[in-house]
């Protein structure tokens, strides 16, 4: 497992002490990368993968070149030399310039293939995808993006809900990055998947790991997008990286935010949270049903057609009888909360 890595430094080193002799070393390693045994694909994949991270000291031709055959190996049988192939368009990011204007749309095609690969039992190549993602996403102008920035969060959404707690914290703190295109052409449709990602993101937020980092720094991001001057201010105020938060208190007080900024969505939330009473962990089934119990709590009497309280309310009880005693306490607290309809 150490050798990519070794590997890598010593083709740091090269680069440092040897510089001339890099054409040379891609000269006899091309015709590996089309070697029958896996473990000779490899190396020119990791190889490669980091000359483009060093620019190939400064030889933009050769770069180029090194980018067509990482492209040509996305399909590798090899899992390892997919990785790395991702890994070295994404250092793409490295070089820059004209070279990253040329092939932005290229890598970032093949990145959200990455993140779809149906043969990533560890989710490497998904992580990698998305690291690359932030990488070359970071240098680009929102024109260049556009056409693709809905397909790009759609692609990342199914990631929010994954086993791997690494996956969920890429994913959401990418989505956050995403921001810096919200505007202009794509501040509508952008606004919308803010919408559509909101629940799942509020449900993350204290879960004990990066996520819960993630998470903070992603709606810290999307707050100036939100269209919410209360709601951002709550976010920059709140949700800092080193502080502690009060989740209960913080969502019961973003809830009467929601109703006053964001009426109009209050149903979808409401919705989007009951599809999470069926998630696979008990905290986020937990944080849904205490969510659903704030919004249709806070919501006044003339508002309450709004919303479908005999389908939440069903759906209350079905949780009632969870497995786990967590999520049963915070359904029947969600329930204490509508004492009144």
């Amino acid at each position: 497992e150490t050798f990519p890595e070794g590997l890598q430094q010593t083709i740091v080193t090269i680069c440092e002490c040897q510089p001339l002799v890099i054409n040379d070393l891609v000269t006899s390693l091309l015709p590996s990368l089309s070697s029958m045994y896996s473990t000779q694909r490899v190396v020119p994949a990791v190889t490669f993968s980091e000359l483009i991270n060093q620019r190939c000291c400064g030889d933009l031709q050769l770069v180029e070149l090194l980018i067509n055959s990482l492209l040509s190996k996305l399909v590798d049988p090899s899992h390892l030399v997919r990785q790395f192939c991702i890994r070295g368009l994404g250092n793409v990011a490295s070089v820059g310039g004209q070279k990253l204007q040329t092939y932005s749309t290229t890598i970032l095609s093949a990145m959200m293939a990455g993140m779809d690969d149906k043969e990533d039992p560890g989710m490497t190549i998904t992580l990698e995808a998305m690291s690359g993602l932030s990488k070359i996403l970071a240098l680009l102008e929102e024109s260049a993006v556009r056409q693709i920035l809905i397909n790009i969060c759609l692609r990342i959404r199914p990631c929010f809900e994954k086993e791997t707690a690494a996956v969920r914290a890429a994913a959401i703190e990418l989505f956050g990055n995403l921001s810096r295109f919200g505007h202009g052409a794509s501040e509508s449709s952008f606004l919308e998947q803010i919408h559509t990602n909101f629940v799942s993101i509020l449900l993350h937020l204290n879960e004990d790991n990066e996520v819960s980092k993630s998470c903070k720094t992603a709606l810290r991001l999307l707050g100036p997008r939100i269209g919410s001057t209360s709601i951002n201010d709550m976010f920059q105020k709140h949700l800092l990286d080193g502080g502690h938060l009060h989740y209960g208190e913080f969502m019961n007080d973003l809830s009467r935010l929601i109703i006053t900024d964001y009426e109009d969505k209050v149903n979808f939330y409401v919705m989007g949270c009951v599809t999470f009473f069926k998630s696979n962990w008990e905290d986020i089934r937990s944080n849904a049903a205490l969510f659903v119990g704030f919004l249709l709590g806070n919501l006044k009497s003339s508002q309450r057609e709004i919303v479908s309280t005999a389908h939440v309310c069903n759906a209350l009880v079905v949780l009632l009888k969870d497995p786990s005693g967590k999520v049963r306490s915070k359904a029947a607290e969600a329930m204490s909360l509508l004492y009144d309809y």
